[in-house]
């Protein structure tokens, strides 16, 4: 399951899990509903259980947010029906585990999420992409149970701009237009989050000026740590802070700042460490959170990926190693009570604040 990490004292492990057991645990982006998608594709079955089921156990996760993404070679003209295979397919997933998994739409699914002992699914659109500018196709998301989006994965579209690629050195120019302003309102409107990861720098400021409700990072880090222009600037983290909103912490190597073929586990620890520290330090524990983007599983799911040559992009090896960041946290001086804020009791109250009731 999981390796104990040497350089972290039994004794904080041991804090770490009771604190994830005792509290709610959220991660508020994994490439889910597309892993499922291409593994069914690929013949396999019973996926969340083969694949994730016994680390988000062991990690305690109460709820997972998950992403509907769509590569760009599917653009545009698959768009829309291969965000609908993944649903689907998430769907089919979840309705073969319904005594541990449940699809969460409202405030009254997450209340029951106690109760029933199960762990929660958010579905939302990283992109959207496959709209095109036709603004009330938001609604037949909606009616699939996706609760929220961005309006881009970093390309271009008829809504944004985002911003541009990881291995970009440039944060491109431009701004959100009218349709995805129109966008924005409508997600404000039925009760949907509004993300901002993956946002361009005029795009991230647009929806500060014209959001009305909190909105969130769901997988961003601080370019006060690391500078990458997908990450966030120390102005924007106090206007996220302000709006009510919260960031979560992503695991990707180019985004912490530690390069993932040369770093060592430790090396790696220490630099997810110091991205939740520095946003403690600027915008309290209350605007803080897990949001991993956990991806080396999701890449090797793809069909493109066959026999190709694997580079390693997560710090964490499975949401299993969630309970080892808290403890070195912990151990570094991080209080229990910020630590609950942390693992998921932010993102648990933000979500009880913006999903619709039923």
């Amino acid at each position: 399951m999981n390796k104990k990490a040497a350089f972290i004292k039994d004794e904080y492990i041991q804090a770490a899990k009771e604190l994830h057991k005792d509290n709610m645990v959220v991660d508020t982006h994994l490439d889910l509903a597309a892993e499922v998608f291409f593994r069914r594709l690929a013949g396999e079955k019973d996926i969340i259980r083969n694949h994730f089921l016994d680390n988000w156990k062991y990690a305690g996760i109460n709820l997972i947010v998950s992403s509907v993404f769509t590569e760009t070679e599917l653009l545009p003209t698959m768009g829309l029906v291969n965000a609908m295979d993944q649903i689907a397919a998430l769907y089919e997933e979840a309705d073969r585990m319904s005594d541990e998994l449940m699809i969460v739409k409202s405030k009254a699914d997450l209340r029951r999420l106690k109760d029933d002992h199960k762990i929660g699914i958010i579905i939302y659109m990283e992109g959207l992409d496959c709209i095109g500018d036709h603004v009330l196709l938001m609604r037949a998301l909606y009616e699939m149970g996706v609760r929220g989006a961005s309006l881009t994965w970093s390309r271009p579209n008829m809504l944004a701009t985002g911003s541009g690629r990881s291995s970009d050195k440039v944060n491109p120019k431009g701004n959100l237009t009218k349709a995805g302003k129109e966008v924005i309102r409508y997600m404000e409107e039925h009760h949907m989050f509004v993300d901002v990861s993956h946002m361009n720098d005029d795009g991230f400021y647009d929806i500060a000026e014209c959001a009305t409700k909190p909105f969130i990072a769901t997988h961003s880090n601080a370019r006060g740590v690391h500078y990458a222009h997908r990450n966030l600037s120390d102005d924007q983290m106090k206007i996220l802070k302000q709006a009510g909103g919260i960031m979560g912490l992503n695991n990707l190597g180019c985004f912490v700042g530690v390069d993932n073929e040369t770093a060592t586990e430790e090396e790696c620890f220490v630099g997810l460490c110091k991205q939740v520290e520095y946003e403690v330090q600027k915008i309290g524990s209350e605007h803080v959170g897990y949001g991993f983007d956990l991806c080396d599983s999701y890449y090797l799911s793809l069909p493109a990926f066959a026999n190709k040559h694997f580079v390693k992009e997560d710090c964490l090896a499975s949401h299993a190693q969630m309970i080892d960041l808290t403890a070195m946290l912990l151990q570094r001086g991080m209080s229990s009570e910020d630590m609950v804020n942390i693992i998921g009791g932010n993102f648990y109250r933000y979500f009880m604040d913006i999903l619709p009731e039923e």
